[in-house]
């Protein structure tokens, strides 16, 4: 197998001669199927063994089968010092966090690419993202993901390789990215602990506003993104939702508070952090994780204290005067100013639907998503119907044109034969 990150390529991106130019880390937490499919797909990969370490963090597993997956290829590759590495925890965390620190703790690699224990990636996406690095040096790579069993929200890149300003990378903020090692120490960054979910967007933030270049690759199916949740045959992962409007409260109010500090620590010009707040941080946070609707949802006792909080963190000289014609992606003046009056019916009122007024508010999650889910499947219904009517209108027109051919045919064969119709009406 050639090796697409020989000694003069080494040089080129300034990593050690014969060092590894990837670490691929790995957090986990139980996982069976899921995990050996995942570490099947980094480990039988095209580029070379020697030009990559996989760190796994397990997060104190329980479970016996992944617990003799990991001992099974730590003896496999035991003749391959440096290559395969566990990092092991005996208590769980309760989230990816610590894991991914352990991870930043012990990489050697000049690059550290994050994949979760139950997605894959492609069989060359390795030597595609080491190829593209060596040839063009940047601090952050997003890949092309693809979708697999209902999972949502991928990053779909459709060029091979493209460089991108940093407020379309803002655009994706998981962690499913690779990283340049040295920016991340350069800006003293880790994951936030304390954080069960979201933790991966503080950080990616954080690290988009420090960092200076930035690559997106597609024109290949770099990272499948499995989704999980339901199956009976897999135990708990890493990945943590904020299934209540009180974890969702806490878990927002963690995220902006992070990045409003983010923002007032970065060198970045006072006209691009506006446009950052106003494009990314606060439509994504308050309207799209569901923050002001979290606060909503929890009702008339806990939410005009939880927006109250919401108000003293907005109270930020980065947020003052912002107008109309600032804010986007749904975002109103409304929004804002109900916020800095802590007045929770109103935001109430706001936040409903014309044809919802007269309805309780309920909690968060399960009616949202399933309503969404059901709209998502009537479309797709309503398609396949058009589809099959449209289908079907073809089929006669095909017949209706095969039927006149063979008229045509034996109309003409008639006529060579001498035998012409009968006289009167043409047929029907």
């Amino acid at each position: 197998m050639p090796d697409g990150l020989g000694g003069p390529a080494d040089l080129a991106t300034g990593a050690p001669a014969g060092g590894r130019f990837l670490t691929v880390g790995i957090p986990v937490f139980n996982g069976r199927s899921l995990l050996r499919a995942c570490l099947a797909s980094v480990i039988d990969g095209t580029l070379p063994h020697e030009r990559y370490e996989i760190v796994v963090s397990d997060d104190g597993s329980t479970e016996p089968e992944t617990r003799a997956i990991l001992d099974e290829l730590s003896s496999r590759f035991a003749d391959r010092p440096g290559f395969f590495r566990v990092l092991r925890s005996e208590t769980n965390s309760g989230g990816a966090a610590r894991p991914r620190n352990r991870i930043l703790d012990e990489a050697v690699g000049e690059y550290v690419f994050f994949v979760d224990s139950d997605d894959t990636i492609g069989s060359e996406a390795l030597t595609r993202i080491a190829d593209a690095l060596t040839e063009t040096p940047a601090d952050w790579v997003a890949l092309h993901q693809v979708l697999v069993n209902g999972r949502v929200g991928a990053a779909s890149v459709r060029q091979p390789r493209m460089d991108v300003k940093r407020m379309k990378a803002l655009t994706t903020l998981t962690v499913h990215k690779v990283f340049r090692r040295a920016e991340v120490e350069r800006q003293g960054l880790r994951f936030d602990e304390g954080l069960p979910s979201g933790q991966d967007i503080a950080f990616a933030f954080s690290y988009l506003l420090g960092a200076s270049r930035f690559l997106m690759l597609g024109g290949y199916d770099y990272y499948f993104l499995t989704r999980h949740a339901g199956d009976p045959n897999e135990p708990p992962h890493l990945s943590r939702r904020a299934n209540t409007a009180e974890r969702a409260i806490d878990k927002n109010h963690r995220i902006l508070h992070s990045m409003l500090e983010a923002l007032r620590a970065s060198g970045l010009p006072e006209d691009e952090r506006r446009a950052i707040l106003c494009e990314i941080s606060l439509p994504r946070v308050l309207l799209q994780q569901r923050y002001l609707a979290s606060i909503v949802n929890v009702g008339p006792g806990a939410g005009p204290a939880a927006l109250r909080e919401l108000s003293a963190l907005l109270a930020d000289p980065l947020v003052a005067g912002l107008t109309a014609a600032d804010l986007k992606k749904g975002l109103t003046t409304d929004h804002l100013r109900l916020v800095a009056a802590a007045d929770w019916n109103g935001l109430r009122d706001l936040l409903r639907q014309p044809d919802e007024a007269a309805a309780p508010v309920v909690p968060l999650g399960g009616v949202a998503r399933w309503r969404e889910r059901g709209r998502h499947l009537a479309d797709q219904a309503l398609g396949r119907a058009r589809h099959r009517q449209l289908l079907d209108e073809l089929a006669a027109l095909r017949r209706s044109v095969n039927n006149l051919q063979k008229a045509q045919v034996r109309l003409e064969a008639d006529l060579r034969a001498g035998k012409l119709p009968p006289a009167g009406p043409p047929p029907a």
